[in-house]
This record gives C-alpha cells, structure tokens and sequence, in this order.
C-alpha cells in the first residue's frame, strides 16, 4: 500500500464527495492491516472468541478520538467520524476457522459487549447465510433453520431479543465460575438505543433456575427493579446482588425488561456454574423432604468396558466420552462396605446421554483437513474442521440406549440427536481458551431409570453396580456420555440410593 496509492484513494474519496455531498463515502474497511487514509467512516474487521470480545472495544473506545491515529494509516488521523465495525462473527476467531459450529454463545457474548460500549456506533455480522467457507450463517447455506435453544433457558426469548432497541446487559460473561452459598454481585448495563419512551418507567424482572448435580429443576431467587427510562442511553446500572445456589448446580439469572403494561421489550440471561472441582465419588446427603441419599458416581472415562463398532474416543480430557457406530460403555460402582440392602428404600440411576455422530474430524479414514480452509479447501464437510461441532438444526441423529444393571435389561431410551447450541452451557464454560474448540455447546438428554430392589440386591452380594449402555445395530447412533462439567446438567454418571426403613 504505496504513499502514492494512498494518496489515490484520498482523492477518490473527494471526488466521490464532490459528485454527491449525501453519499457516506469510505475509503477501505479497516482489515488485514491496512488502514484508513480519508473517510467518515471509521469501520473495521474483527472475527474473535466470545471471550476476547470485551478486550477489543476497550482497546477500540480508548483509542478513538480525534487525533488519534489507531485504524488509520501512518500520516494520516482520525476526524469526528463515528467508529463501528463492519463485519463480525467468530468463524475466523479460532485457529483456521470453526468450521460448522454452535455460533450463539459466541454470538451472544459478543453483542452483550458491543451494548456495553456506547462508542461503538453500530456493528454488521457475517452472515446471514453459511457460505462455502464461512458456516457462521443465521441459517444454513439453503435457507433451512439453525437452533440457538434460547427459548428453553428463557421461555419466550429468541434471536430478535438480541436486537432489540431496549437491552440490558447481565453479568460479564454468558457463564461465570462461583462458589456454593456465594452472594454474587451481578454488574447491569442498559442500552436503550431508540427515541421512543414506553413509558417513564420500566420493570426489571429476574429468577434464578437450573438445575443442581442430580439432574433436578430449581427456581432458587426472584427479585424486581425499576428503571427509569432515558432516550438513547447506554449507563452502567447498579449491580444486582444474587444469592447462590449451596450446593454443585448450573444456575441461570433469567431477566425480562418490560413496560408499564407488562409487555416484554427483551429478554435476556446469565449462568453461573455454581462450584467446581471434581464431585465426591461416595456421598451422604439429605433431600427437601428429610431422607437420607447416598449417591454413588462415576466419571464418564471410567468405564471398564467401551467398544464400539466404529470408534471410541474421549473429549476435554474424559469430561465427556464418546462411541461411534453400536457398542456399549460399561460402569462399575463399589457397593458401600457400609451399607446393607436393607437400608435402601429405593434407587435410581441418571445420567446425560446422547446420540454420537462421527464427524469428518473425528473419522480416521477422513483424512485432515489440508489447504487453505478460506478458499474452500475441505467445506464439502463442515465437520472436517477440527474446531468443528455442528449447530443443531433441522437434520437430526437419532440413537437409542439400552440401561442395564447387574445384567438385567431397565428399558430402552431414545436420544433424538447429537445437537450443539446455546444450551450447552457447560460445553461451552469448559474450553480452554487457546484458540481451539473441543465439541463446544454439545449436550444430551438427562435420562433416569429406576432400580428394582432384586436387581439392588444383586449388586450388593456381588459388591458392586455394574451399569451398562448399549447401543445396537438396530438403531446404530452412537452414544455420549457427558460428566458434570460437561454438557447441560451438572452430573456424573450417578446412582441414587434412597435410605429408609
């Protein structure tokens, strides 16, 4: 980029000017470090992981001014033009693209942060559509729909409540590590972009739900506020101070911001992944209605048994496994030297399980991913990337499992796909953030299957649960086993004993 072809273009942008004064004339969108020289747009280019985001447009707010020279070519400064990016997304955000991949978390976090800085004018997401390169499309190449699952963590909320002129921002990021019984003070952020007053006040409404380390639903805290409505505005709130849940849960601050007519203008939420660290394999504890559990887990890499007609492989070093094809993972718990048949009242196994498709990524016969990805090397199969999981969509990949303990035959369970979209929360909270992803926003179905006493008896002469998962030919999908820091619930492969008379 020559001075003299700077020069050139500066003066095509008064040219330009010149032949129509109403026209917004740019000179480049700021990419692939070459900057501005003359325009009155100051647009860049930025494909980021959700988490960088807010590092971005800090450096972007401080450095936008006029004088300053950030995003503009040597010799040449900014004006009072308005700053905003002009093409946005993750695809290219991670190590050679994400190929086909969950984009709403991402997604999410990135217009949360683009909100919380009011010196960002505007922004332009890639793209409406997946491409031949770029799967980072609202909808897939063929128009057919993608999943974001956000109406299942906020009932009624879709994709319009993060375009929404009225939107508050929750949290610092869509999932957050906290400890049991913790107060947690969440920061609010308004940002109100439009003219149009609903009213003198609105109403912040929140509830934290999820669910705790056995699968259970919960709706641990409500609470309200009010907010004055102000035109245009973007402004820190004060932050909302939230009581924890006390034991492992995946907890989910809901907000609904609504007028005086109780009409929602938007909705939005937070999680909180609520205690970590490994669970205790061997634990006593009391339920709400005063009996005594003793709940028994394994992780999902500890099986004794897992073969598989295609392939068996694990994921985010054992968090999550994985079987292609029909085969079966086998688990087998101690029985409690302590603890005599008798004493139990019941029991139950549970666990998070879905269908397993093998991707390009995942098939040694596939071959790697070789060439240049932005060309359109290897996009034939948006599962060839490494980064690779793709969104849930109208395409499914059923499974069925058959639960057995100690050899007796519990029932056969369908697992209706192999998805990966918002809900995976805790897919999404467990990546190391270097760049690469691993099976991000997967997740499964939480199964439950009660125990008979005979077949409880039977574990304990013989001094162990021995529970088996089989997939067979018939219906051959696979079969994921997700841990409790993976997935959607916060559970182990787990048995519930229920103690009593």
């Amino acid at each position: 980029y020559l001075p003299e072809t700077k020069a050139w273009v500066a003066s095509r942008v008064d040219m330009a000017k010149e032949l129509d004064p109403t026209r917004l004339v740019e000179d480049n969108s700021v990419c692939c470090g070459i900057g501005h020289v003359k325009t009155v747009l100051n647009t860049w280019h930025a494909y980021l992981p959700g988490w960088k985001w807010r590092e971005k447009l800090d450096e972007a707010e401080a450095q936008t001014f006029p004088g300053s020279g950030w995003n503009y070519e040597e010799g040449w400064t900014q004006g009072d033009e308005p700053m905003f990016n002009s093409e946005c997304g993750n695809v290219w955000g991670y190590e050679g693209s994400t190929g086909d991949v969950d984009w709403s978390f991402d997604y999410h976090a990135m217009i949360n942060e683009l909100r919380r800085h009011p010196k960002v004018a505007g922004w332009l997401y890639t793209e409406h559509h997946d491409v031949i390169n770029e799967w980072n499309g609202y909808v897939r190449a063929d128009r057919s729909s993608k999943e974001t699952g956000f109406s299942e963590i906020v009932p009624g909320m879709t994709l319009r409540d993060l375009h929404a002129p009225f939107y508050v921002v929750a949290g610092s990021f869509p999932t957050v590590s906290v400890r049991p019984g913790e107060v947690v003070p969440v920061p609010l952020w308004a940002s109100f972009l439009t003219g149009a007053a609903p009213g003198p006040e609105l109403t912040l409404r929140m509830e934290l739900v999820g669910h705790d380390s056995l699968g259970r639903s919960h709706r641990w805290w409500e609470g309200e506020r009010a907010l004055p409505f102000a035109p245009w505005t973007s402004r820190e709130l004060e932050p909302i101070a939230v009581p924890m849940p006390e034991g492992r849960a995946l907890a989910v601050l809901r907000l609904a911001l609504e007028d005086p007519a109780g009409r929602v203008l938007h909705r939005n939420f937070t999680a909180f992944v609520v205690g970590e660290g490994e669970s205790s394999r061997d634990e006593a504890r009391t339920d709400a209605e005063g009996r005594t559990l003793r709940i028994l887990r394994a992780a999902p890499s500890s099986f004794a048994d897992g073969t598989w007609t295609v392939r068996q492989w694990d994921a985010m070093d054992g968090l999550k496994v994985n079987g292609a094809g029909a085969g079966a993972f086998e688990y087998r718990i101690p029985w409690p030297a302590d603890l005599r048949p008798e004493e139990v009242a019941g029991a139950t196994f549970l666990a998070e399980l879905g269908a397993k498709r093998l991707f390009g990524k995942d098939d040694p016969d596939a071959g790697e991913l070789e060439g240049d990805y932005m060309r359109g090397k290897g996009a034939h199969d948006p599962g060839l990337n490494p980064n690779a999981y793709p969104m849930t969509d109208t395409v499914t990949h059923p499974s069925a499992v058959r639960v057995r303990v100690n050899g007796a035959s519990l029932g056969t369970f369908d697992l209706a796909d192999d998805p990966a979209d918002h809900r995976g929360l805790l897919s999404w909270h467990s990546q190391k953030r270097d760049g690469r992803l691993r099976e991000a926003g997967s997740y499964g179905e939480l199964v439950s299957v009660t125990v008979p006493a005979e077949v409880l008896a039977a574990a304990a002469t013989a001094g162990e649960i021995v529970v088996r998962l089989e997939v067979d030919e018939t219906v051959p999908g696979g079969l994921a086993v997700y841990g409790e820091g993976f997935g959607r619930y916060p559970l182990d492969p787990t048995i519930v004993l229920t103690l009593g008379p």
